[in-house]
């Protein structure tokens, strides 16, 4: 099991908001779509799609419903494909609950992306986005040379840039980690490689996924404290629990922005073969997994 530091015992227990993300995979063309967000919590950030579960909503219908709202894209719940679990708890507020937040991604669907009041679409590569982003990470095509100008992603957020990018997908820039959430720049890159390397991602939207890039460096994973892949061969979901201490935020539209949910602390990240969905509401810790 992967580990880095050890999460500590929280003093009481938390109730949980649940949320769900979708990040829609064009596998044949090489492509990732992600959404800009215009405004709101978030805003000045690129994400997946997708919100909080209302009362009695199941978590997909809640997906299914939020990526429509936020894209336009229109998919059966049987296309959505469950990938993990983030488990993100602030200490810098402890009133404030863990958000549980349900990945998806989705291969198939009706309609095309379009530009809504609140997240503008972008499409990324897909095999130039696997490795762990650093702060020097080219970019290339359509996205600015600095992840840190919001100001140059708003002007870049218009629904022109949505489209595939003229030099064909081999042209698409690579995801913009450092313009995401924080704790997206460990847990984003372990799912696109597991997507691409897995039997079931070589379907595909009409074909086969081409040669990905190799996955980095033993040294490379290593340092983000995930040990050697192939020991999660064959698992199906990931587990991300992060703690944040709470910090500025350098990456935000405002700038310098204090957030709790930002300054990434103690994290762990697994790959299971069950979500032991159920089982985490009420309980003190999420030290050990089952």
């Amino acid at each position: 099991m992967a580990t880095t530091d050890a999460i500590s015992l929280s003093p009481k227990i938390k109730r949980h908001k649940q949320y769900t993300l979708v990040i829609p995979l064009d596998l044949h063309g090489d492509r990732v779509l992600l959404g800009y967000k215009l405004r709101g919590f978030g805003q000045g950030k690129y994400n997946g799609y997708g919100g909080k579960v209302e009362p009695n909503e199941t978590v997909i219908a809640a997906a299914v419903r939020e990526l429509h709202e936020e894209s336009g894209l229109l998919v059966e719940e049987p296309a959505m494909i469950q990938r993990g679990v983030l488990l993100l708890e602030t200490v810098a507020d402890d009133t404030s609950p863990i958000l549980e937040i349900h990945v998806f991604t989705v291969e198939t669907w009706e309609g095309t992306e379009t530009a809504t009041d609140e997240m503008t679409p972008h499409w990324f590569s897909l095999s130039k986005s696997l490795t762990a982003p650093t702060k020097s990470t080219p970019v290339s095509g359509s996205i600015p040379p600095s992840f840190l100008s919001t100001s140059s992603a708003a002007e870049a957020g218009g629904v022109e840039e949505s489209q595939p990018h003229p030099g064909g997908p081999h042209d698409l820039p690579v995801i913009p980690y450092f313009q995401m959430w924080e704790e997206s720049r460990v847990w984003l890159p372990h799912l696109l490689r597991h997507v691409s390397s897995s039997e079931e991602g070589r379907g595909g939207v009409g074909g086969n996924l081409i040669s990905p890039e190799p996955s980095p460096p033993a040294a490379t994973a290593a340092s983000d404290g995930d040990r050697n892949e192939t020991e999660n061969k064959g698992k199906k979901y990931f587990i991300h629990h992060v703690q944040f201490i709470g910090g500025t935020d350098m990456d935000a539209v405002d700038g310098g922005e204090y957030s709790v949910w930002h300054g990434m602390g103690p994290r762990r990240l697994d790959w299971v073969d069950e979500l032991p969905i159920g089982e985490w509401e009420g309980r003190k810790s999420f030290k050990t997994y089952p």
